[in-house]
């Protein structure tokens, strides 16, 4: 299409007319003929959206780590993970694997250098609040060029900040998953306005946060031979998908006790690898069928596609940017995958929003009709938000997510991290971890006594008599966490404070001697 034919478009779309595939490029003109810039009342508007949803939830990240409700999985992991980056490791004790053998993100690599100035947790959750909050100017950039509105724009882009997982992605906290969809919504928008700089920059940056990415771009690839006659898409297609066959069965294997990536066998009945599994999508139909339809798969999906009003399916081309990973969240037998509370379902949700404004273009013929579906979709994005959500207009937001007052244990539990030695060796229950794991050696309690999570299948745990230092809050522990607690008091370690549950003791006794096998008869 031709610029005077794309202008043409345009102008019948603002007189209420019709036209197929509305496009814009660039920054459209106010109605007087003068462009209106960064500075107009838009980009205020729009700005104060983003402004509002970053402060609020990075001032609830903030209150959430800090009165100690983070967890060693999976801050502990990353946060431990880009810490030893930066001191140039790679081993997480927390998970008991290499950082980058666990997933294949190459984004953690520009982050590090970050912490060799004093970065830590916030830091990280910092990144992420501001990537998923330039997610929203995506879309909005996509929605204002494919629906010719600016205000349309806005709205879209309040539709994503008011979306229940993109919350829960934030109270989760950093997940690199999450970091890959404002690049990957970049990248939609660039090669839908032909800017293939902006295009090749976004796409690789997708591609870094995560190995599964690459499945996603590779889909977006094929959107754009099929759709857009755009041969480039070949491009895209074939190399995503050598990144990631590189990255799943070169790389993390060579960092792995096994010869692919441990969450190939989360699939049951389909298979223990990534071929088997897509052999037996075809071959078994009938097992395929019943994984995709069993109520907690449709509660599912009620839950991704409830918020947009549905009308993603409108667009069910741009929504195959979403199947790889919807597939993968339907067919793993890993319940947590199936929760829009979880990052596991960050790629479908930009999938979703794309396909959103997509359908609400090719649906909406005139600027009336759009403007119906925008606030259609407006007002299920807002409701859900409230039933769903946890920010502060949400039923949720009360309910425990956030720790909107200070623990009366609070001080107690600083002073027990404050406690600790630095660089020393700790075993740590779960909410303290991430607040003790800038070194070499720090354990999830009961690890590495008891295999909790650690590796593919607990190969290589540690030995304990490497734990110089034990942190727990009793309050928090099983059964069977307190026998073992109670005798490692008795034998070898010596309480140094014990106030309110929160217990710190260090070892001062060596672990008795292993048994000697009996003699064979």
């Amino acid at each position: 299409m031709s610029g005077r034919e794309e202008d043409a478009t345009t102008s019948v779309l603002r007189a209420g007319g019709t036209a197929t595939e509305p496009t814009v490029l660039g920054e459209p003109a106010t109605a007087g003929g003068e462009p209106m810039g960064w500075r107009g009342p838009v980009w205020w508007v729009l700005g104060g959206l983003i402004g509002l949803w970053v402060v609020t939830f990075f001032a609830l990240s903030w209150a959430r780590h800090y009165r100690f409700g983070t967890f060693a999985f999976d801050l502990g992991t990353y946060d431990q993970g880009v810490w030893l980056l930066s001191n140039f490791k790679q081993f997480v004790t927390v998970r008991g694997l290499n950082i980058l053998g666990h997933h294949m993100n190459v984004v953690l690599l520009l982050l590090a250098p970050f912490y060799r100035l004093g970065a830590g947790p916030m830091f990280l959750q910092g990144v992420q609040v501001a990537a998923m909050a330039s997610g929203a100017v995506a879309i909005y950039l996509l929605a204002r060029d494919r629906l010719a509105d600016r205000w349309l724009g806005v709205a879209m882009a309040a539709v994503l900040l008011l979306n229940p997982t993109y919350q829960f992605l934030v109270w989760e906290f950093f997940h690199p998953d999450t970091l890959a969809i404002a690049p990957l919504l970049f990248a939609y928008w660039a090669a839908r306005a032909r800017r293939w700089r902006w295009f090749t920059v976004s796409a690789v940056l997708a591609v870094a946060c995560k190995e599964d990415v690459a499945l996603a771009v590779a889909a977006l690839g094929l959107v754009m031979l099929v759709r857009d006659k755009e041969k480039r898409g070949l491009v895209v297609m074939a190399a995503a998908g050598a990144w990631y066959v590189l990255a799943t069965r070169v790389m993390m294997p060579a960092l792995l006790p096994t010869d692919a990536p441990f969450y190939d066998t989360f699939f049951g009945d389909l298979g223990a690898s990534a071929g088997e599994v897509a052999r037996n999508v075809f071959l078994k139909p009938g097992v395929t069928l019943d994984l995709l339809t069993r109520p907690d798969r449709l509660s599912y999906y009620v839950a991704m596609f409830a918020p947009v009003g549905f009308m993603a399916l409108a667009s069910p081309l741009t929504l195959l940017i979403s199947l790889p990973m919807l597939a993968v969240n339907a067919l793993t037998t890993f319940p947590y995958a199936r929760d829009y509370m979880f990052h596991y379902s960050a790629l479908v949700l930009a999938g979703i929003m794309l396909a959103t404004v997509e359908g609400i273009a090719r649906l909406g013929r005139t600027v009336k009709v759009r403007r119906i579906l925008v606030g259609v979709v407006g007002a299920s994005a807002l409701t859900s938000s409230i039933a769903w959500g946890i920010s502060p207009i949400s039923v949720k937001y009360d309910q425990g997510y956030w720790p909107l007052a200070t623990g009366p244990r609070l001080e107690v539990q600083q002073a027990a991290v404050a406690s600790v030695p630095e660089g020393e060796a700790v075993s740590a229950i779960y909410n303290l971890v991430p607040h003790l794991s800038h070194r070499e050696r720090i354990y999830n309690f009961p690890e590495p006594w008891v295999r909790v999570d650690w590796g593919v299948a607990g190969e290589n745990l540690h030995d304990p008599g490497l734990v110089k230092w034990l942190v727990v809050d009793r309050w928090l522990l099983s059964d069977n966490d307190r026998r073992l607690v109670d005798n490692l008091l008795g034998a070898e370690f010596t309480v140094r404070s014990d106030q309110d549950g929160v217990l710190v003791a260090e070892r001062t006794a060596p672990p008795p001697p292993a048994p000697r096998p009996s003699p064979a008869r």
